[in-house]
Formats: structure tokens, C-alpha cells, sequence
């Protein structure tokens, strides 16, 4: 019950409590719903990311437009984009990229983000405004801004989880959650647990790089070998040894 009562009240209340424009559609009067966690594995392991992804379309000739709301977080749902059959990416990547490598089944996790609205880029503001759509402005850089007001919701959550480890994605994530600065999060993605007092209880975190950072395999990006040889080790060591304790 206090799941589906966080649910609702999330879905309900979250953009207005954040900020986050009321009048906000996608192109074609599409509400921006709220996108609560719904694999909500109890007692274990806590997934955050930083925020949703959408469902991305051809219209008129313009490609890759925002048109839908991803159906939960991390998906990994097919639809026709109006060209070609698409698959959201984001809960391959996180499957395959993170969790198959630190040895953790996705059933074993709650799966949510931090900010829980899509936020639109100066490349999807573009896309509208060649399709007519001029209303809007870019909001991908008031990321931080609705992170920290999305912390208390946050907490909510963890609190009902009750994980033994919380698994953060990406430098954005861990900055907000630690308040750090860029470059001492960017330290902290390197697998070892570091803990923080939440509603009253130490909580385990480990901090990793964000699935997107680790698919860029090229020269100057360290992270996807740091993170085979090295981090992904490190986490599945921690994380058996967490799942062994009470």
C-alpha cells in the first residue's frame, strides 16, 4: 500500500512541487506524465538514474521528435517511429552495459530516477520549432535545479525500498545526492561503497558511470575499460557480499 499511495501521490503532485511548467506538452498536446517507479523490488537493490527518455518520432520529415513518454523507467519497449521499428535503449544498456556485469538480475532491483520528467534539449526545442511547435524553451540545463527539489521525493523512496545498496548512474546523480562538485563526483564512480544517513538510516551507496558514457567507446573515454577491467569487478565483489549480510 505505501507503494501505490507514493505512486499516485508522485504522479499527481511531483511537477508542480519541482516547478516543472504546467503548460508543457509534447508536439501535439501529449501530456509529459510523471514516470513513478514501477519495478519496485523491495529490500534490495535501489536503481537511480537521472532522468527519463522519450519516444522518439519522423514527423513530416523531421526525425528523432519527442512524442511520448517512455512507459517506465529504463524500458526497453518497441514501437514504429513512423520509418522504422525502434527500441528504447535505456533498460538494454542498463541490463546489458551495467547489471549483467556487476552480477545483479534486474527483478533483484527498484528501478526509478531522479528527476522524473523528460527534459527537452535545445536540439528537440529545434525539431518543434520546424514542425511549428514555438511555445517551448530547452529545460535538459535546469537539471540540477529540479534534481535538488526532487531529493525529498527521493528520500520518500528509499525509505520505502529499504535497499541494501542504492546504485547511482552517472557524475549528475552522484553530485545532487552527495553535494559534490563535478570533478570530486566524477571521483566517486569508481565502484566502492561510500555511505550516507538517510531518514535516520546509513544507507550503502555505490556510484557508477552512467550506461551512455560507458556505450562511447573511443580514445579519449576512459570510462568503458576503467569499468570492465576494473569498476564492474570491484561492485560485483561488494554487491555478493551485501547480499549475503542481513
Amino acid at each position: 500500500m505505501k507503494i501505490k499511495n507514493y505512486q499516485r501521490n508522485c504522479f499527481k503532485n511531483y511537477k508542480q512541487d519541482i516547478g516543472y511548467p504546467s503548460e508543457y506538452s509534447y508536439l501535439k498536446g501529449t501530456p509529459i506524465n510523471v514516470l513513478v517507479p514501477i519495478e519496485t523490488t523491495l529490500n534490495n537493490i535501489m536503481i537511480i538514474g537521472a532522468y527519463p527518455s522519450a519516444k522518439f518520432y519522423t514527423i513530416n520529415g523531421v526525425p528523432d521528435t519527442p512524442m511520448a513518454n517512455n512507459d517506465y523507467p529504463f524500458s526497453n519497449e518497441k514501437y514504429f517511429d513512423g520509418s522504422r521499428v525502434r527500441t528504447i535503449p535505456s533498460g538494454k544498456e542498463l541490463n546489458d552495459i551495467i547489471l549483467d556485469k556487476i552480477g545483479v538480475d534486474r527483478s533483484e532491483c527498484w528501478v526509478t530516477n531522479l528527476v522524473k520528467v523528460f527534459l527537452f534539449k535545445k536540439g528537440h526545442i529545434e525539431r518543434y520549432e520546424k514542425l511549428g511547435k514555438t511555445d517551448l524553451s530547452e529545460n535538459r540545463t535546469k537539471f540540477f535545479e529540479y534534481a535538488k527539489k526532487s531529493m525529498e521525493w527521493l528520500d520518500k523512496e528509499i525509505e520505502i525500498c529499504n535497499p541494501k545498496v542504492i546504485i547511482l548512474l552517472g557524475f549528475e546523480v552522484t553530485k545532487v545526492f552527495f553535494d559534490l562538485t563535478d570533478k570530486k563526483a566524477k571521483e566517486y564512480l569508481n565502484g566502492y561503497i561510500k555511505t550516507k544517513i538517510i531518514n535516520g538510516v546509513k544507507r550503502n551507496i555505490i556510484c557508477l558511470p552512467h550506461p551512455g558514457i560507458l556505450m562511447r567507446k573511443t580514445k579519449k573515454n576512459p570510462w568503458p575499460d576503467k569499468f570492465d577491467k576494473h569498476i564492474s569487478k570491484i561492485v560485483k565483489n561488494k554487491i555478493k557480499k551485501l547480499k549475503k549480510s542481513k
